[in-house]
């Protein structure tokens, strides 16, 4: 019997367009359009801007960028998927922020396929079968091999690169945890042994030094190593409560730090080992041909230690041993030769597979729950239109420009602009890695 197939089928993608200025946000739609059997089609979606005529659709996709958790969709377009008579599927991530309210939009809205960031074995603790009859979950990774640094000339291979150690993180808020956490405490380990021993580094982890688009894949390839650790939270925020209370316990204890915020309210929230996930970065890295150096950690078991990367204690107390092995020529370029084989070249980890295994999932969905929906035929609505592959129509490149011009003109914003474009818009826009 022939597996069922999108074959004929028209899929609509609803996606939120603050989040499309990065890469791995733009290469997960547009792979949509590239690779799936059915027709799709894309439309910005946001509290403000709804989308209710969904007659020509066989199946819609709620994508990541718009986080319901957050509830950025409009009511419009809330009743319209409620009233759809096709296959409903979203996709997911940061799922420990306001767990239950993202409980709250999949009963809603009648979503049969969730699309998760959580690993297979920790979906029942976040997701009970019992409180989602009906639905199936699949666990999938946060961003996929950049098929865009493929069609780039070969970088140098790390042994022709001088010794300089790579790193941009982000200093999280102290409610993401541990893990959280670990984005500042490998730059700070290493950039202090690199500082002591005379070793060539660029490691930061402040938001001015951020970098995008081009000129972070060129320092990528500049460097003989970055450095990297696991991405995710295990503190979960099930009700969305826990700002106010890490707000409140700041007030009634002004002077205390972080490490006193965490002891009291996130230590006893840790799940160890719930959310870990590999990070986009870790593809970004192996595409450039530059060796890893990452905290001890499963990363999905998409890489692998001392096969594919070299690992770091989380005391730093091997960075005697991980410096001579990045200067042994022979072991960095087999290890980042091995990497790019058996994770990129492979095909296990690119968009096709990743969009196979979607259109997989939705075909038999629709089969499973008789939502072999037969739409209008007709011209979709002004703002629902095909995605042209690399190049956004112009209307939806609103917000990187926008992006940029703040960039730009934040020097000459007074400081107290500075800082609630720094701490409050920013992370806002940009969520965790």
């Amino acid at each position: 019997m022939e597996p069922p197939s999108l074959t004929g089928t028209n899929t609509l993608a609803l996606y939120y367009e603050t989040q499309t200025f990065t890469l791995n946000v733009y290469e997960h739609l547009s792979s949509l359009a590239r690779f799936s059997g059915s027709r799709v089609f894309f439309a910005h979606q946001g509290p403000k801007v709804p989308v209710s005529d969904l007659a020509l659709f066989d199946v819609v996709i709620i994508h990541y960028s718009i986080r319901l958790p957050f509830n950025q969709i409009a009511d419009e377009t809330a009743r319209a998927l409620e009233a759809f008579g096709g296959l409903k599927a979203l996709f997911i991530q940061d799922e420990y922020d306001n767990t239950h309210r993202a409980w709250h939009w999949i009963k809603r809205l009648g979503i049969k396929v969730v699309f998760s960031s959580v690993p297979q074995a920790s979906m029942q603790r976040v997701y009970p079968a019992e409180e989602f009859p009906g639905v199936r979950f699949v666990s999938n990774l946060t961003g996929f091999a950049p098929e865009a640094l493929a069609a780039v000339s070969p970088y140098p291979p790390p042994s022709q690169r001088p010794l300089k150690i790579g790193y941009r993180g982000r200093a999280l808020p102290i409610r993401y945890g541990a893990l959280g956490q670990d984005k500042v405490d490998v730059g700070r380990i290493v950039k202090a042994y690199c500082d002591a021993n005379g070793i060539s580094h660029d490691i930061a982890w402040d938001e001015e030094s951020r970098l995008y688009g081009d000129s972070w894949y060129a320092f990528i390839a500049s460097c003989r190593a970055m450095l990297g650790s696991e991405s995710g939270s295990n503190v979960f925020d099930w009700d969305g409560t826990l700002q106010t209370r890490i707000a409140a316990y700041r007030k009634e204890h002004p002077r205390a730090s972080d490490q006193d915020v965490y002891n009291a309210l996130i230590a006893p929230l840790e799940m160890p080992g719930l959310m870990n996930q590999v990070s986009p970065r870790v593809f970004e890295a192996i595409a450039c041909r530059t060796p890893l150096v990452l905290f001890d950690g499963r990363y999905s078991d998409v890489v692998l230690p001392d096969q594919h990367f070299i690992p770091l204690r989380r005391d730093g107390s091997n960075m005697k041993e991980v410096i001579s092995r990045l200067r042994d020529d022979k072991e960095v370029d087999a290890m980042v030769e091995r990497a790019y084989a058996d994770v990129l070249a492979s095909g296990r980890f690119g968009h096709r597979a990743f969009v196979r295994m979607v259109d997989d999932e939705i075909a038999a969905a629709r089969v499973r729950h008789g939502l072999l929906h037969s739409p209008r035929r007709q011209a979709p609505a002004a703002n629902v239109r095909p995605l042209v592959t690399r190049s956004w129509p112009k209307q939806h490149q609103i917000v990187p420009e926008r992006l940029n011009v703040v960039r730009l003109l934040l020097p000459l914003f007074p400081r107290a602009l500075k800082d609630f474009v720094k701490n409050i818009v920013r992370p806002l826009l940009t969520p965790p890695e």
